[in-house]
């Protein structure tokens, strides 16, 4: 298993389109790729211009897969005219596979 925690900081006045982009990606992640079973955004409640990314991957192949899907393509697209700076992406392996409690969301 691989995991990923992203942190993005958006530009103030795109957080909110960051955002309904992302909420997009999530349902399109959760409806489409089943070796992904953690796939959470999560925005600061203390500042709206940083998003959190929780992304656990079954194994190396839905990892290199996640960037090439359709619509991952398109919110990346859309996506980067919102980002301030570059995102901070962190790889990280879960101690037992059996951390994975299923469908949070």
């Amino acid at each position: 298993m691989i995991g990923v925690i992203m942190h993005v900081r958006t530009k103030p006045e795109k957080s909110n389109s960051f955002a309904a982009l992302v909420a997009q990606l999530q349902k399109d992640v959760r409806a489409n790729e089943p070796d992904v079973p953690i796939f959470q955004v999560m925005r600061s409640n203390d500042d709206p211009a940083l998003f959190v990314f929780t992304e656990v991957f079954a194994n190396e192949a839905a990892h290199a897969a996640h960037p090439d899907m359709p619509y991952h393509k398109a919110m990346s697209a859309a996506g980067w005219d919102c980002v301030d700076g570059e995102p901070d992406i962190r790889l990280f392996t879960p101690l037992t596979d059996d951390d994975i409690q299923g469908d949070i969301g």
